[in-house]
């Protein structure tokens, strides 16, 4: 029998989905089955409802939901039935370090990467101890010398791994936004005449915060990144590039500064404000009316126009959508709400 007191969360099912694809990628298997995996996770991601108290009171209502077919089903259901993974899954999973799936979260780890480097070293199957290991081996260059690596891939890994752990280890909204604070006030002290706004889930006023994104609407980009990295609590600068720098503080904190000119600011808030939800389904929804959404503008997929904006309510109304605060950006039903407002707001 099922266990009853677990109750998966739509995050959940979505992680475990997408590990099955993971691991259908590193055996190789189908490419159409890896996709029908990923879209299934995704949509599950995004789902308004809670998916297992959906299957309990009616399972049809999920089989009528886009990207879950019949083999995808049958994995749900064993999982929510029995608590484990269905024999098929069980099989998929044989000979692949958990922490593989661990690593594939890391931006710019793919599952062949992830296998790779579990194959060759020595990792915890506990996530947050396995992810200091491989941050340990990339300070000491063993990452490098692991076939088709070197020490730019392993300089990145390092980067993308400690940023995944900011995400992970989170503050509250006050303390986060205390420390956005402090950094924006020192940076107003050369540049008063520039808009420093913060972004991710500390502009959406979420409970808890990861890392801390910042944003500078600006041209003077090298002045402004120079100025940031010298930040008194900065105790490592992880990176510097032409648009973007990241330092650490605190020990354990994370801060990015992204500068972008007025042309294009609009579409950098949006972009990194989030929610991850959110995003997801705007661009669906844009790709439903042609167009392609990114940080940098909306491109016209017909024409390969870009269209750029210096805010988000001008970026809003171009795809004919009334402004969402950031706070209500849940990836929940707000893109139809504000679509049912605009068209109200148009007629009238």
């Amino acid at each position: 029998m099922a266990d009853k007191a677990k109750i998966y969360s739509n995050a959940e099912i979505a992680e475990f989905l997408t590990n099955i694809a993971t691991a259908y990628q590193i055996k190789k298997k189908n490419f159409f089955r890896i996709v029908s995996y990923q879209n299934a996770a995704e949509t599950i991601l995004t789902y308004p409802k809670p998916v297992q108290e959906v299957w309990e009171k009616n399972r049809e209502e999920l089989e009528n939901v886009p990207s879950i077919g019949e083999h995808i089903m049958e994995k749900l259901d064993y999982l929510f039935k029995y608590n484990k993974y269905h024999p098929q899954v069980e099989k998929a999973f044989k000979g692949i370090h958990p922490a593989v799936f661990t690593f594939t979260k890391i931006n710019g780890v793919g599952p062949k990467m992830a296998y790779v480097i579990t194959n060759n070293l020595e990792f915890s199957e506990e996530p947050l101890e396995a992810l200091d290991q491989l941050i340990k081996y990339c300070k000491e260059g063993k990452i490098r010398d692991l076939p088709r690596f070197g020490q730019k891939s392993e300089n990145l890994i390092l980067e993308n791994t400690l940023h995944f752990l900011g995400q992970h280890r989170r503050m509250t909204y006050e303390e986060a936004n205390n420390i956005a604070r402090g950094v924006i006030d020192y940076l107003k002290k050369d540049f008063p005449e520039v808009e420093f706004i913060p972004l991710g889930s500390l502009r959406r006023h979420s409970p808890t915060v990861g890392d801390i994104d910042i944003a500078a609407k600006s041209t003077r980009t090298e002045e402004i990144l120079n100025c940031f990295i010298t930040y008194p609590n900065n105790v490592q600068t992880i990176t510097k590039g032409p648009k973007k720098a990241s330092i650490r503080i605190y020990h354990d904190i994370r801060v990015d500064l992204m500068v972008q000119p007025k042309e294009s600011f609009g579409s950098l808030l949006q972009h990194f404000t989030g929610s991850r939800q959110h995003n997801i389904l705007l661009r669906r929804y844009a790709q439903e009316i042609g167009l392609s959404i990114s940080e940098y503008g909306i491109k016209d997929l017909n024409t390969g126009e870009l269209h750029t904006f210096e805010n988000e309510t001008d970026l809003y109304h171009f795809l004919k959508l009334e402004y969402i605060e950031p706070e209500k950006r849940l990836g929940e039903n707000e893109i139809e709400e504000s679509k049912k407002w605009y068209n109200k707001k148009i007629k009238v």
